[in-house]
């Protein structure tokens, strides 16, 4: 299936197909879009920075959200994930926004998290999923299909409450991680104080009708025509490109539409004020924008675009809004904060909050300590391995990078520092959302708390994982040998007959079987 990349068709890239593509890309594959090798989400998804929004939107509630009164029964307020994807980032915020101690601290007010998506397959994942339940029985946690495009009702599907454009009274809290990037776009470049449209022909270079083929091999051609500044509806969005046409050195640029528009229409969704929080490909300083080659169609997986930030930043400045950006390099990940009718509010805990956790020491910056950490991995001392591990809030990508070296300096370790190891395994395996094929941390942390001969904290770490351990031979296999190493062969038996059912010739099954049997045979002679 090819498109000719003939004049008439090269089309603004706003109203290109491949929008229409990616949509399909997402709604037929499901969460499987986030299985290693496919989109990346690690950056967006981590326990640091599931931490640093939750930080930042209780300022935003502090700010905005008055107290919930004894017996008051008024709609709660909302924070609404957009593109939840995997569930990996949600669960982390989860985790810590609705943690004893953090509510506990905060002032009361019934919160609501609202994971959505565009794929029903993804939604009903999420529904099923076991680790997302405790939530939904708390009462704090809803799910719900939503386009940010498009102008629907928000059905919740736990609460099977409605939420309608300007119905919420309460301010509306939204998260947005690697969203703008992945929504309708326009491409230009100003030179000399004019502008050109920079349109786009897609050839799709397959005849397979698989989603993810057909999206690996999309190429794409371009073609610049000098327009004018009065392109769109919205004259907000024509005065940015004005003013674009006008910097004198001239640059390329992304223009996100899809972005824009997307915020207007979740504004909308309430009378009060609106909070957005973003993490993308992009930059919002204007300097590094100028520095840009022409704009280009990425693929990471799917179609992305970098995100033109400082377009963001004035449209909502225009509307009356406030924009916080952490106004620093940046090495990785864009962030921004998108105030929406704040009218004359004060803006102390918000502010405080953003500076404190996205601008001084945020997940971009926690994703550089990552990388530098990656470069001795294998020679990290146990200080330094509980030290990573407890500030990254026991992230995965950390304990698996560490395991050997942990592995090798466990001996020499003394009983307090063994203690610490303890604690430090299972926040990694309590934080740790199990959404996709890579191996289970909870093999390699049964084995590690067993060889400490923590069998209390081992128990724990079983029965918490158990059902996720057994769809897997490895993790069946850790099940069985935790089973006999806790005292219960009787219990180990049925677990390895069934692994030798699906795989009969298993050797290490087999020889953990035969194990077994020895021992039951020397119990019975005794």
């Amino acid at each position: 299936m090819t498109t000719d990349d003939t004049l008439e068709n090269f089309v603004p890239l706003s109203r290109s197909p491949i929008w229409e593509l990616q949509r399909s890309y997402y709604s037929r594959l499901g969460v499987n879009a986030w299985q290693p090798n496919m989109v990346p989400n690690y950056v967006t998804t981590n326990p640091f920075i599931a931490q640093s929004y939750a930080r930042v939107i209780e300022g935003f509630l502090e700010d905005f959200a008055p107290a919930r009164k004894s017996g008051d029964k008024r709609e709660p307020h909302y924070i609404i994930e957009v593109g939840a994807g995997s569930g990996r980032f949600a669960y982390g915020f989860l985790k810590f926004f609705f943690s004893k101690e953090q509510m506990a601290m905060r002032r009361k007010r019934d919160v609501v998290y609202v994971m959505t998506d565009i794929s029903e397959a993804t939604i009903k994942y999420w529904r099923r999923h076991p680790q997302l339940k405790p939530f939904v029985n708390m009462g704090v946690l809803d799910f719900a299909y939503l386009d940010a495009l498009k102008d629907h009702p928000v059905d919740l599907l736990v609460s099977k409450k409605r939420i309608e454009t300007g119905k919420l009274s309460n301010p509306l809290a939204v998260i947005a991680n690697y969203v703008f990037d992945s929504i309708p776009h326009d491409l230009y470049a100003a030179a000399n104080g004019n502008l050109m449209a920079r349109h786009v022909c897609h050839r799709i270079e397959t005849d397979s009708t698989e989603i993810e083929e057909i999206v690996r091999d999309t190429d794409f051609g371009y073609h610049e025509a000098s327009c004018g500044t009065d392109i769109y509806e919205n004259e907000d969005w024509n005065r940015i490109l004005e003013k674009y046409r006008k910097i004198k050195d001239g640059m390329n640029f992304s223009f996100p539409v899809g972005a824009m528009a997307a915020l207007d229409r979740l504004a909308t969704l309430t009378k009060g004020p609106m909070f957005c929080l973003a993490g993308d490909f992009g930059a919002t300083d204007l300097s590094v924008l100028q520095d840009m080659p022409p704009r280009k169609i990425a693929r990471n997986g799917t179609y992305s675009l970098h995100v033109n930030f400082h377009a963001i930043s004035e449209y909502v400045t225009r509307r009356k809004g406030r924009f916080f950006t952490p106004g620093h390099a940046k090495s990785s990940l864009e962030m921004a904060g998108i105030l929406m009718n704040p009218r004359r509010r004060q803006i102390r805990h918000l502010a405080h909050r953003f500076n404190r956790h996205i601008r001084e020491t945020g997940p971009d910056e926690f994703f550089m300590l990552k990388k530098i950490a990656e470069e001795n991995f294998e020679s990290h001392s146990l200080p330094r391995i509980l030290a990573l591990l407890r500030l990254s809030h026991g992230d995965i990508k950390i304990f698996r990078g560490c395991s050997a070296a942990l592995l090798k300096a466990l001996p020499g370790a003394n009983s307090f520092e063994r203690e610490s190891v303890i604690a430090e395994l299972i926040k990694v395996d309590d934080i740790f959302f199990r959404c996709d094929r890579t191996a289970d941390p909870a093999t390699l942390i049964l084995q590690i708390l067993l060889g400490l001969d923590a069998k209390k904290e081992a128990r724990h770490v079983l029965t918490r994982n158990r059902v996720f351990l057994e769809q897997t031979t490895d993790g069946t296999l850790a099940v069985a040998d935790t089973l006999h190493r806790l005292g219960r062969a009787e219990d180990a038996v049925p677990v390895l007959e069934k692994l030798l059912v699906r795989e009969p010739g298993h050797p290490e099954a087999k020889a953990l079987m035969a194990r077994l049997s020895e021992g039951r045979m020397c119990e019975k002679s005794a």
